[in-house]
């Protein structure tokens, strides 16, 4: 590569340094880049002022950088182009910085859709997105705005350099939509994707460089289509001089097409670059997969500027130490107590591994911890006393390897909280055979020993009560139709829709504890919200099935109604925004909330545990949330993920002993 790294020490014997030969010098503080250039404008580097500054400066005598030499740790001389504009650095905590001498301010957007691991082969932080490929709104990105940034936006007008190391997850085959990973697409910009078949070099979805120049878009598409899970060098140039843009794949160009004219950015409020989707009002035609780097030159690059950059990342690849293990799982936000063991589950750990805690907010917070094998199924370490609550990075270590095993919270307490009971949404659905508020639902649930399988239901026009989310199946609306007309509807598991009776029926003659929690639906109107809640629970009555079953509704009225009804009935409401002694004083007897009304309200589950309360919170599909839920005291989880909730009520129930 030709890279000479110049500790200030070696300039000081001689006062100056030529730098004759090479191209780029690159100075660095703080293991930032506070300056580049080109050498061809640095005639020389002088320490000056008696030993306590360093200049640069050029063959007319002109400064062009100057520091005190507390202010610079190195200096890098390199024939490898460097990233003036944009160098994009993945952190642990999931957010990013740019290390260009620009330093944009990059903001980060997870959204539950994002997230960064260490790679061992790339030796830097990789992000991970989790958007759908190419659909809807992106919830996991970064933003780079530059509508005020004259500097970028003149480096992107007069030529410019894009390149990124990307990795692609999706199902083949590939969809034939746009997936864009580094973009600033809307009604102009420039940026790299995955293209539309009828943009593709050969009529695939394939690797390509996209800018917006002379008026229209230039598709420098490379012919390669993104195998699942391969990563891919790309590089973008677009050369206003020569009126060109070139895509190179790996090192190798692909494609040369004409891009003459002048750069049309993209649209005012969408200017701004995107990594992990593409730009616009809302971020959209996201990613899902790797993205190791995202970095933009000022300069059109050459084909020995590509292979300089491309020989790195070979030669980077050619040297990947595999996996130490693989199907790694583990439990985040649990709580855990000194002297308490954590497992991490996963197929290929040795005696003698240890586990590094690394918090990802306090970087003196460093536990290295040794693993005991738990037969095939992972290791295990001791929580020492001392262990902070806190996010930690935990790196497996093996001798002089590594390996990133992902993030975890952990939230150290004196006592075990109690575990939450689960409660499966719409009956247990996600499950080969199943549908939801179908039969086999029910059934599903009973099979686990759940505490309840939640229901919904509806009131025909000649009061027959029927299970279905949405107000309408088949363009049949439940409420304005008679039972002949709702019958025979049919559900994603060929079952018919059944009536309320027959799951009251089904409860009653099995001996699984699974309840019914009936949630009656809102209504047309007030007064088809009282007959709906009339209805239910004289059925419920006829058929003695009153310890079988709970009530929840979003409408307060129907849950008044129900508690004048039934009072030694259980009744929660669901919409939130109400604190406990209210609805306490309405006979109503529990919080069904969704996970965010408990985020900003968490004294209202010890306020309705002290008013004899009950506390559930919906819907929870994540074991990180019903973790963080558990720790603080909820009582019951209504989830589509019956088995992952009863894994975490499981650890608690363990560690409650």
């Amino acid at each position: 590569m030709n890279i000479k790294y110049l500790i200030l020490a070696s300039i000081l014997s001689v006062g100056a340094w030529s730098l004759a030969g090479q191209e780029n010098i690159c100075i660095f503080n703080s293991d930032d880049m506070v300056y580049t250039g080109s050498t061809e404008e640095v005639d020389r580097v002088v320490l000056e002022d008696d030993n306590t500054k360093v200049s640069l400066y050029n063959a007319d005598g002109a400064v062009l950088y100057s520091a005190s030499r507390s202010g610079i740790d190195s200096m890098v001389f390199t024939r490898k182009p460097v990233a003036d504009v944009l160098d994009v650095v993945f952190k642990t905590d999931g957010t990013a910085e740019d290390v260009s001498p620009m330093h944009n301010v990059v903001e980060t957007h997870a959204g539950g859709a994002l997230s960064t691991y260490y790679s061992a082969t790339y030796n830097r932080f990789v992000a991970q997105f989790g958007n759908s490929w190419g659909k809807g709104t992106s919830t996991g990105y970064y933003e780079i705005d530059y509508a005020n940034n004259t500097a970028f936006r003149n480096a992107l007008a007069d030529g410019h350099t894009l390149e990124a190391i990307v990795m692609g997850d999706y199902e083949p085959p590939i969809e034939n939509v746009e997936a864009k990973f580094f973009s600033s697409h809307e009604r102009g910009g420039t940026g790299l994707m995955v293209c539309k078949t009828g943009n593709g070099l050969t009529g695939q979805n394939e690797l390509c460089f996209l800018p917006h120049v002379g008026g229209g878009w230039k598709f420098a598409s490379s012919g390669v289509v993104p195998e699942p899970h391969v990563y891919y060098h790309i590089v973008g140039v677009w050369n206003k001089e020569e009126g060109k843009a070139y895509v190179y794949i790996n090192g190798e160009l692909k494609n040369t097409i004409d891009a003459a004219g002048d750069l049309t950015f993209a649209a005012s409020g969408s200017d701004w670059f995107s990594v992990g989707s593409d730009s616009g009002p809302t971020a959209q035609l996201g990613w899902s997969g790797d993205v190791v780097l995202a970095r933009i030159y000022d300069d059109p690059l050459t084909q020995d500027d590509v292979t300089m950059l491309w020989e790195d990342v070979k030669a980077m690849q050619e040297n990947a130490v595999p996996d130490m293990v693989s199907n790694v799982d583990f439990i985040s936000g649990i709580a855990v107590r000194a002297g308490d063991t954590y497992s991490i589950t996963g197929t290929g750990f040795a005696e003698g591994d240890q586990i590094v805690f690394t918090s990802v907010t306090d970087e003196t917070n460093v536990q290295t911890l040794d693993c005991t094998l738990d037969g095939e199924n992972g290791v295990y370490v001791v929580i020492p006393q001392g262990f902070k609550s806190d996010q930690y990075r935990m790196l497996l270590l093996r001798g002089d390897n590594m390996q990133d095993l992902g993030l975890t919270q952990l939230e150290v307490v004196v006592e075990m909280p109690q575990p939450a009971q689960v409660i499966a949404h719409r009956g247990y659905w996600d499950v080969e055979g199943s549908a939801q508020n179908s039969l086999t639902a029910i059934r599903k649930a009973q099979e686990l020993n759940l505490y309840g399988s939640e229901l919904d239901v509806w009131l025909t026009t000649d009061g027959y009560i029927m299970l279905n989310h949405d107000a309408s199946l088949g363009g049949v609306t439940f409420q304005d139709a008679t039972y002949d007309q709702v019958k025979d509807l049919t559900l994603s598991n060929g079952e018919k829709v059944p009536q309320l009776i027959d799951c009251i029926n089904l409860v009653k003659e099995s001996d699984s504890p699974t309840k019914l929690i009936i949630e009656i639906k809102t209504h047309s109107t007030a007064e088809r919200n009282m007959a709906a809640a009339e209805a239910v629970v004289n059925q419920v009555k006829e058929a003695g099935a009153q310890d079988k079953v709970e009530y929840i509704a979003f409408d307060l009225e129907i849950c008044k109604k129900l508690a004048q009804l039934d009072p030694e009935a259980k009744v929660a409401y669901l919409s939130g925004g109400m604190g406990p002694a209210t609805l306490h004083g309405y006979g109503i007897t529990g919080l069904d909330y969704n996970i965010s009304e408990f985020r900003n309200n968490p004294q209202w589950i010890e306020q309705a545990k002290e008013l004899g309360m009950t506390v559930n919170v919906w819907t929870v599909n994540s074991m990180g949330d019903m973790a963080e839920m558990t720790n603080a005291g909820v009582q019951y989880i209504t989830t589509d993920k019956p088995l992952d909730a009863l894994r975490v009520k499981q650890y608690y129930e363990e560690n409650s002993k």
